[in-house]
Parts: C-alpha cells; sequence; structure tokens
C-alpha cells in the first residue's frame, strides 16, 4: 500500500491525531499511563477514520480495516521517526515489537500476525507505514523477552511529515488523565456511601 491508497482508503484527519496526541501526551507519559496513551493513540486513530479502521486490539495487530481485511499494527513512540530537530532519521529507534517473557533461545518466533506495522512519532507528529512481513523477515531482533526492530527510514512509507502537522485548537477539552481521576473517584466512592 502507497501513500496515496492509504489516504484515500481511511481520509485520516492527521492535524486531529496529532492535537490529540501534543494535548493528552505529556500527562501520560509516565510509566502507570503508557498503556492507556497507546489505546488512546489507536483510538484516535480509528476516530480519525470515521473509524474505517476498527480497534481490534487483539494479539498481534491493534486496528482493522474489515472491508479490506487489512490488520494494523501500531506503535507509537517520540523521536521514532525523526530528530528533535525534526531531521528525518537514518534508522527508526529500536522498537518493541513484542513482550514474549520467554527468555533467549527458548524457541520464540514472531509471527506475522499483522499486513501493516504504523508507526507514530509522537513527538514530532509524523506517521510512517511498513509491510510487516518485512518487519518480521529483514529487521527484527530478537530479544531476552520478546523482539524489537529498527528499520531503515528510506523503506518506509512516510505518510506525514512533521512540515504537515497543523494543530487543532479545541477549548473545551478536560485531559484524559483528569477525566481518569475523577472517573475512578466516583467509582470507588459508590462503595462508601
Amino acid at each position: 500500500m502507497d501513500k496515496n491508497l492509504f489516504d484515500k482508503r481511511y481520509s485520516l484527519k492527521y492535524n486531529n491525531l496529532f492535537s490529540m496526541i501534543e494535548y493528552e501526551g505529556p500527562e501520560l507519559n509516565d510509566r502507570k499511563n503508557r498503556f492507556d496513551k497507546a489505546d488512546l493513540i489507536e483510538f484516535g486513530v480509528c476516530a480519525g477514520t470515521d473509524f474505517r479502521l476498527s480497534w481490534a486490539d487483539s494479539i498481534g495487530y491493534d486496528l482493522y480495516d474489515k472491508k479490506n481485511d487489512i490488520k494494523f499494527e501500531v506503535k507509537s513512540q517520540g523521536n521514532c521517526l525523526y530528530t528533535k530537530t525534526g531531521k528525518l532519521k537514518k534508522n527508526t529507534s529500536t522498537i518493541k515489537l513484542t513482550n514474549t517473557l520467554q527468555k533467549l533461545s527458548s524457541n520464540k518466533i514472531l509471527d506475522c500476525t499483522a499486513d501493516y506495522l504504523a508507526l507514530i512519532d509522537s513527538k514530532q507528529f509524523a506517521m510512517a507505514l511498513i509491510s510487516y512481513k518485512d518487519v518480521v523477515e529483514k529487521y527484527s531482533t530478537e530479544l531476552a523477552d520478546g523482539f524489537s526492530c529498527q528499520i531503515p527510514t528510506d523503506q518506509l512509507i512516510i505518510l506525514r511529515t512533521p512540515e504537515e502537522y497543523c494543530r487543532v485548537v479545541n477549548e473545551n477539552l478536560i485531559s484524559y488523565a483528569k477525566e481518569k481521576k475523577d472517573l475512578q473517584q466516583k467509582c470507588t466512592e459508590k462503595w462508601f456511601k
């Protein structure tokens, strides 16, 4: 799939997605909230495509295009594609693909569970795509507890660059972290009234 086909098929509202990441991101960077941040980004991609992509959150893939039977694994990381000054890196940062909770050389296998790996640079507001099969066969490395990858950026389909980002302003927002805390408090208080 190339950029034109991806954009035609999904019409992702990149600026809205990246504005959400920019707004929510700093409060969700700690260890306790990073899984929520990943879920928000994945669901944000779905919402940004008007749900042409659905949030599967399955083992081995995160998003699903039911109409075309295409699975996407999504990984987000700050400065994974671009440097702090906005320059495209020669290779992506090292990206953790899986966590198998197994020891090195215990017959771990990285299965090709998705059709594409979508990489989101959450600091430079950029996005790229690559065949997951290529990641598995050419760029994956076994770790003690799973697999990682580092991909030459000239092998990526760049969907959005930092220069294209235009912030979307929404005045009436309450941060996810604040809403989560309020909800936890309300759920807990119900037990003590």
